[in-house]
């Protein structure tokens, strides 16, 4: 395996961190007007997007690279989560250009704080280290805990960064100790020597190390029952950090976890395959049932999101070859429809400094008749998080049970259709409430708005159009994707 200079491989991470520094520089100078620092972010995530791009073309090349003493390693599976995450941090910068000011939350350490939370992410998917990992769990994490209390004066807003700093840091603290038993059993944190340990004198410290990691990961991911705090944080955050914790945070998490397992331990998954299928159907079970009783947008698509982590479960016990795959094409199909919904209800929903409203299921009826436009995009994206075609999460829902079925997980496969039919009902809940029922009367004709207004919406519809447009061509030409994401498997390790 080709090993390579430190600092080319690392220049994604770099450079969301320089444009961070830079972003936080100016912020002061542009008090009240932070969005102008939003074009500064997109640029730095553009720069970044483009090193990753040229990394993907040389692991093509020369294949695996590793540099950084073996602490950092690029290869394809980390280069596609990668892709994924600065997708979702670009969309994100550009729907809070909009979502800032109208919130009175127009505070200049946000864009600072979204890059470097990306940075963490980045740097969690591109290694096979443990310390790695926790670093860039912690930077990311640390990140998150404030913004998700940027407004600063919503009580609901602090006590949801409050619950997840506390939990946030429960979870690290199984994490480190799971990762000093695994030193202990295997004398490293590298994953390739923790798995041959694994493989070839296993000991009850290295499965109570390993057992303790995943509880680490769990919480982040949100599995059932180190679920609890999704629906709180979720809803109390502000929308566009709410959107963007969902599909970010799982993106990255899963792609750490799939290393650690199906690459760490995959030699001895029979050992860990019951624990993850349980989990994997209480969670899809449990998440869905709950799910019927919300009336708030935001907590719906909480338990939502948990759901769709029990579907992504499913992949981790399935053949390698075709489960990573599915799990790639799941969080890419995932991330558009995920930013798109909680764009749209950001749209809808109305906040200042004190607080929020328009997210009560009551608010949102008659939208379709109120905001057309609005309500059909978020019609396909509840079609797509329900796993009907022609939509991106069908194809995510499709090449997971495949898999399944592949892998002779027949009863996991049926449990999850189930599941996915279930979740379709709270979906179908929101979309009679926007087309099926009477609400309030269609806003009066707006005065023509000031240039800079005009390009704020811009930007926020902007969001809502390419989430459309990426779900739908997902599901209709997938083809790229499926192609892209193949044999990624053998890239874990």
């Amino acid at each position: 395996m080709p090993d390579a200079n430190f600092f080319p491989l690392v220049l994604p991470v770099l450079v969301l961190v320089a444009y961070a520094l830079l972003a936080l520089i100016m912020s002061p100078a542009f008090r009240g007007q932070s969005w102008i620092l939003g074009p500064v972010s997109l640029i730095g995530v553009g720069m970044a997007g483009w090193f990753t791009w040229e990394l993907w073309k040389s692991w093509q090349v020369v294949g695996p690279m590793q540099g950084g003493y073996g602490m950092v390693r690029v290869d394809g599976f980390g280069l596609f989560a990668a892709s994924i995450l600065l997708v979702i941090t670009g969309l994100s910068v550009l729907g809070s250009m909009r979502f800032l000011p109208r919130e009175e939350a127009d505070h200049g350490e946000f864009y600072p704080l979204l890059l470097i939370a990306a940075a963490g992410m980045v740097m969690m998917v591109q290694t096979t280290h443990l310390i790695m990992v926790l670093v860039g769990l912690e930077v990311f994490s640390i990140s998150l805990y404030i913004l998700c209390g940027l407004t600063r004066s919503r009580l609901r807003s602090v006590e949801s960064s409050l619950k997840y700093f506390l939990l946030g840091a429960f979870s690290s603290g199984f994490f480190v100790y799971g990762m000093a038993l695994l030193y202990g059993a295997s004398g490293s944190l590298d994953l390739l020597v923790i798995g041959r340990t694994a493989a070839n004198s296993p000991s009850p410290m290295l499965w109570l190390g390993m057992g303790l990691v995943f509880i680490g990961f769990a919480f982040k991911i949100a599995v059932v029952p180190f679920h609890h705090w999704v629906p709180d944080v979720y809803e109390g955050a502000p929308t566009n950090v709410t959107g963007f914790m969902a599909a970010a945070t799982k993106t990255a998490a899963f792609a750490a976890l799939l290393r650690f397992l199906v690459g760490g331990f995959g030699a001895t998954q029979a050992h860990w395959d019951p624990m993850v299928s349980l989990l994997a159907v209480l969670t899809m079970t449990v998440a869905n049932l709950v799910a019927l009783a919300q009336t708030n947008i935001k907590r719906l698509l909480a338990f939502s999101s948990i759901s769709h982590a029990g579907y992504l479960m499913i992949a981790l016990v399935c053949v390698p070859e075709v489960g990573v795959r599915a799990v790639l094409v799941y969080l890419l199909a995932y991330a558009f429809m995920t930013v798109g919904a909680f764009a749209v209800a950001a749209a809808v929903g109305r906040g200042d400094a004190h607080g929020e409203a328009g997210y009560d299921l009551r608010a949102w009826a008659g939208l379709g008749w109120r905001r057309p436009w609005l309500a059909l995009a978020m019609t396909v994206f509840l079609f797509s998080l329900a796993g009907i075609p022609p939509t991106a999460g069908f194809l995510g829902k499709y090449v997971i049970f495949t898999a399944a079925v592949q892998s002779g997980r027949i009863g996991l496969a049926v449990i999850g259709v189930v599941n996915a039919v279930i979740g379709a009902y709270y979906y179908l809940n929101v979309l009679v409430a926007m087309w099926m029922r009477e609400g309030e009367a269609a806003e009066p004709a707006k005065l023509p708005a000031a240039p800079l207004e005009r390009f704020l919406n811009a930007m926020q519809t902007t969001v809502v159009a390419v989430s459309v447009l990426a779900t739908l061509g997902l599901g209709l030409a997938p083809g790229v994707f499926l192609d892209a994401a193949k044999g990624l498997a053998a890239a874990l390790l």
